[in-house]
């Protein structure tokens, strides 16, 4: 019955197979041969399971499968190759071939052996991209500035920087870019004996997600309106930085002593959601500057499940109600609490000053017993408060930000 349908609907059927299937169904008849070949999305991965000898197979497949390809549009290539990869494969024919065949949506990850490599120019010049993805064994190296005027969407995992400037070009590369996500432990560069920093400068950006570790310092110039941010850093921002973070309406902040000054020298007048991640620091109190100056604040996550020790904190009565206790919070949610005395009286105070709270989720640590959850789960309730929120157990938010520990290369 298949071999009465059309050839759309055929390769609308063969798109939700894996390729390696898909390209098999070339033997069943002179008609199939030719079909899959028209397929616009492809994705090729390097399975863990496989030997050595399948693994050069895939190699072949994969490069033989994109010559053989006919489709004038690839709407999605998705390509992650593991460390068994050969190092003298040509991956800089693949990215060209895509390139020429109008890719739309490209996901290139390379963990192989061998040093970082250096993308063909053309694709820093293709204007049919709309979202790129690249990951691991890469190196960004643009010395003047390349062309993608239709790249919404930026995602850069571990790879590597030639130096600052090659950033800073390709995002000047991107005039309607509205999504990056920079991912790096060390924020590596191709000379391993240079400091620098981390320079973001774009007027579309609306979401931005920002994971260094590296200690570096990071700059983000951005005179439009950022709607979302996620900073997990352990490096200085600079002044700009800092006030572009006013127009935020969802806030994903690793506080620690170089962030800080992002949550008490801003008015967040559109903040809605905000999720803290306390590190060694006394962050109570910057936490109750920050919710004093968001007077729209809706949703709050204390996110407390990644502290090592009990960096010593203290606890300040408000002089003043914040607004958004009285007239917005509908939400509060605090993950790895402790039940430390500052941290009761936290608690205690947005209870009993909250109008609107809806709900009130608390997760003790993981090393907490269940004799001394079910204690605090009830000094919980006991706490007088002005609405009737529900008080769970558990986690109630999803994050904003990424999880690092997933799959960063899944689009």
């Amino acid at each position: 019955m298949i071999d009465v349908l059309p050839d759309d609907l055929v390769v609308q059927i063969l798109m939700h197979i894996p390729i390696k299937d898909a390209v098999a169904t070339m033997i069943l008849s002179k008609r199939w041969r030719y079909i899959w070949t028209m397929l616009p999305k492809l994705k090729y991965k390097e399975s863990d399971d496989v030997t050595e000898d399948e693994c050069k197979s895939i190699w072949h497949f994969l490069d033989k499968s994109l010559q053989l390809h006919k489709a004038p549009v690839i709407k999605k290539l998705h390509t992650e190759l593991g460390p068994r990869c050969p190092v003298d494969v040509d991956v800089g024919k693949w990215i060209t071939n895509a390139v020429d065949r109008k890719v739309c949506k490209l996901t290139f990850q390379l963990k192989w052996a061998a040093k970082p490599i250096k993308l063909p120019k053309s694709l820093y010049t293709c204007s049919t991209l709309v979202s790129l993805v690249l990951c691991d064994k890469i190196c960004v190296d643009i010395i003047s500035p390349g062309s993608l005027p239709s790249l919404s969407y930026l995602c850069l995992l571990a790879v590597v920087f030639k130096d600052e400037s090659s950033l800073v070009g390709l995002l000047s590369s991107c005039p309607i870019l509205k999504g990056l996500k920079v991912v790096s432990n060390d924020y590596q560069k191709d000379s391993s004996d240079s400091t620098g920093s981390l320079m973001i400068d774009s007027l579309t950006l609306k979401t931005i997600f920002i994971y260094d570790y590296s200690g570096d310092a990071f700059s983000i110039e951005n005179r439009s309106c950022l709607d979302a941010a996620s900073i997990y850093v352990l490096g200085h921002p600079d002044y700009k930085t800092v006030r572009s973070f006013s127009s935020l309406r969802i806030f994903d902040i690793y506080l620690n002593i170089f962030t800080v000054g992002c949550c008490i020298t801003n008015n967040f007048s559109r903040l809605i959601k905000c999720i803290i991640l306390p590190y060694n620091l006394n962050w109570l109190e910057p936490l109750m500057i920050l919710v004093q100056n968001s007077p729209k604040l809706k949703v709050l996550v204390i996110d407390g499940t990644y502290l090592t020790e009990d960096f010593p904190v203290s606890w300040n009565h408000p002089d003043s109600v914040p607004k958004c206790l009285l007239t917005h919070l509908e939400i509060f949610d605090w993950r790895g609490y402790r039940a430390r005395s500052e941290e009761k009286e936290l608690v205690r105070y947005i209870l009993a000053n909250s109008s609107c709270l809806k709900v009130v989720a608390i997760s003790m640590r993981s090393t907490c017993s269940f004799e001394d959850r079910e204690r605090m789960m009830n000094e919980l309730k006991s706490m007088s408060r002005i609405s009737e929120p529900i008080i769970m157990q558990g986690g109630y938010i999803e994050q904003f930000t990424i999880n690092p520990s997933r799959n960063l290369c899944e689009l």
